[in-house]
C-alpha cells in the first residue's frame, strides 16, 4: 500500500504509512525488504522454522507461562508441512484478489524477489485477469503460511490476564517499542494495546487484536481516529496445526484536511500438503539437540 507525500505532508505521510503499511505489511504480511548487501535467510519449509524463545513473563503465574509458550510455540515444537494453497485479499488497491501459491524450488534472480515465486493470480472479482493485469501482477505482502511470528506483537514483560472463564483465556499487552521504531510508528507506544485470546481446553490461539486505545493526535498535523487489526486462527486438518486463517485491518487518519481510510482483509484456504512436497531430512538447530 503507497500512500503519496507531498510538501508539506512528507512527515505526517510517512506516519500514515507507518500505520497503514507498515504496521501491516511488515509485520502481518511478513513483507521482508532486504539491501542487495544482506543475506536473505533461507529455510528449509517442513522443518523447525524459528529456536526455542525465552521470555520473562513476570506478571504471569507458572501455569499461564505455560499455557502462552505452548499457544505461541515458543518452544519451537511445531513442525508445519509444505503446503499449497489459496489467499483472497480485498484492499484500497486490490477488490477481490484471488491468488495461488505453489511450492516451488525456484529461487529468484534477484533474492529480494524470492516472495514472488510460487504465485499466480487465478482472478478478480471472481472473473479471470485479462492479459495486460497478469502482465502487471505482482505478489505483495510475502507469504501469510507457515505461520506468523506474534514475538514483535507482544511485550511479554507487560503479558498479563484480563479475563478468564472455563475455556479462554483473554491477556493483554502491547506491541514491543523496538517493533514500532523499526516500523516508523514509535510515536504510538502507550497507545496500542494488543488482546490475544488463547483456548485454555484446547492450548491454542484463536485471534489476537491489536488496536488504538483511543483516537490520537501525535502533531498538531494529523490525527489518527482508529487503528485496528485482527488475526484469526483455526486448526486446519490438511495441514495439522493451528496457523493464522484470517486478517483484517483497518485505519482511519488525517493529515491537515485530508481524511484517509484504510482497510485489509486477507483469507487463507484449500490447503494441500502431500507427501511428495515434504522433505525427506531435517537439520535439528543445535537447541534441539539432546546432550
Amino acid at each position: 500500500m503507497k500512500i503519496f507525500a507531498a510538501v508539506p505532508l512528507p512527515l505526517v505521510a510517512s506516519v500514515a504509512v507507518a500505520i497503514a503499511s507498515h504496521f501491516v505489511f511488515a509485520q502481518i504480511l511478513d513483507e521482508q525488504v532486504s539491501s542487495e548487501d544482506e543475506e536473505v535467510a533461507n529455510s528449509i519449509p517442513g522443518c523447525p522454522m524459528s529456536l526455542p524463545i525465552y521470555v520473562a513473563m513476570p506478571l504471569l503465574d507458572e501455569m499461564d507461562q505455560a499455557l502462552v509458550r505452548e499457544a505461541m510455540n515458543l518452544d519451537g515444537a511445531q513442525l508445519f508441512p509444505v503446503c499449497a494453497y489459496r489467499a483472497i485479499n480485498d484492499s484500497n488497491d486490490h477488490t477481490d484478489w484471488l491468488e495461488q501459491y505453489t511450492p516451488t524450488d525456484e529461487l529468484a534472480a534477484d533474492p529480494k524477489d524470492q516472495d514472488q515465486i510460487g504465485w499466480h493470480l487465478v482472478s478478480i472479482e471472481g472473473r479471470a485477469p485479462t492479459e495486460r493485469e497478469l502482465e502487471e501482477y505482482e505478489h505483495r505482502g510475502g507469504n501469510l503460511y507457515p505461520f506468523l511470528d506474534l514475538y514483535e506483537l507482544v511485550d511479554f514483560e507487560h503479558l498479563q490476564v484480563a479475563e478468564r472463564s472455563a475455556d479462554r483465556v483473554v491477556f493483554e499487552t502491547r506491541p514491543t517499542l523496538a517493533f514500532l521504531e523499526k516500523n516508523d510508528a514509535g510515536m504510538l507506544d502507550d497507545h496500542v494495546i494488543t488482546t490475544m485470546v488463547i483456548d485454555s481446553s484446547l492450548r491454542r490461539i484463536d485471534f489476537v487484536t491489536t488496536k488504538l486505545d483511543e483516537e490520537f493526535k501525535p502533531n498538531p498535523f494529523m490525527r489518527i481516529y482508529d487503528f485496528n487489526q485482527s488475526l484469526d486462527y483455526e486448526f486446519i486438518p490438511e495441514v495439522g496445526e493451528v496457523i493464522l486463517t484470517k486478517l483484517r485491518m483497518q485505519a482511519d487518519v488525517k493529515f491537515v484536511v485530508i481524511r484517509r481510510r484504510f482497510h485489509l482483509n486477507a483469507e487463507l484456504s484449500d490447503f494441500s500438503c502431500p507427501l511428495a512436497l515434504q522433505p525427506s531430512t531435517c537439520e535439528i538447530p543445535a537447541t534441539f539437540v539432546d546432550e
